[in-house]
């Protein structure tokens, strides 16, 4: 149904955000937006009931070459109206290379007519340490619901470091079919004076229960990673597992597993999980 494929299609769009962060540095939290994330074959139409969600969590990967442990925790907050319109915010505290940067994105998800064919969304973030991650950072994106489980996507993401500006396309494809998905992105960023760089994302989604999901995405090609002293852009190769589970209809959890290579400078793996609560 219409309604429900608008919401689908905000979780695609937090996803894609979720992925273009992990590209830039920027801290990746949440493993899926809670929506009911399956396209239904009904026409028939249904309120949208107005829900608030928050979602508490942290993070823990393991970094080699005898470098520093990465850490993260995060307090999400996000609101559904009954318009379909989607309100959202994180405060996360970032620790990598033994540098702690306080992060702050706020972001908003708006259909753009009567049949909710066209959507966008809009994010604003911004670290007042800004030693790992941007000073500030700017995403819009707009997407296209083109009927029988088919979505496409293209944005852009700005982000400011102190000394390096890095502008990043976000192209995506995704395919609904039954209880799976199946999505990929392509991802451009340019580095000014240091050349473009481009990375390829799949990824698979099984949908289960009323709000349930577990996925895995494949990722490679080349990325602009931060580190202490600048920006780099190097080889990546990408392997990671997603998922939320309800407990209840007011308790769940999230959980995010990563295996991550940086070109010859590091490989990080770990996890991330956090706790969910609706109201």
């Amino acid at each position: 149904m219409a309604i429900l494929q608008s919401c689908l299609a905000f979780a695609c769009v937090l996803l894609v955000s979720v992925c273009a962060a992990a590209q830039t540095g920027e801290p990746r939290t949440a493993a899926s937006p809670d929506a009911k994330e399956k396209i239904e074959k009904s026409a028939a139409p249904k309120k949208i009931e107005p829900e608030t969600q928050v979602e508490i969590g942290s993070s823990y990967e393991f970094v080699n070459k005898d470098k520093p442990d990465w850490q993260t925790y995060y307090f999400s907050l996000t609101h559904k109206f009954s318009t379909g319109q989607v309100a959202y915010g994180t405060a996360s505290a970032v620790r990598r290379f033994e540098e702690t940067d306080p992060n702050f994105m706020v972001g908003f998800f708006t259909p753009l007519n009567k049949s909710k064919s066209w959507m966008a969304t809009f994010e604003a973030a911004g670290s007042p340490n800004h030693q790992i991650l941007p000073t500030a950072s700017f995403f819009g994106q707009l997407q296209r619901n083109f009927g029988k489980g088919w979505l496409g996507s293209a944005g852009i993401r700005h982000n400011r470091y102190p000394a390096d500006i890095v502008n990043m396309g976000v192209f995506g494809v995704e395919k609904y079919f039954s209880a799976y998905r199946g999505a990929y992105t392509l991802y451009v960023a340019h580095l000014n004076g240091k050349g473009t760089a481009a990375s390829h994302v799949f990824q698979g989604n099984y949908y289960y229960g009323e709000r349930n999901s577990v996925g895995a995405g494949f990722a490679f090609g080349q990325e602009i990673e931060s580190v202490p002293g600048g920006l780099i852009k190097t080889d990546v190769l990408d392997f990671s597992v997603t998922g939320r589970h309800w407990i209840n209809n007011q308790w769940g959890f999230s959980y995010v597993g990563v295996w991550h290579r940086q070109g010859t400078f590091y490989t990080r793996s770990g996890g991330q999980i956090g706790l969910l609560l609706r109201f």
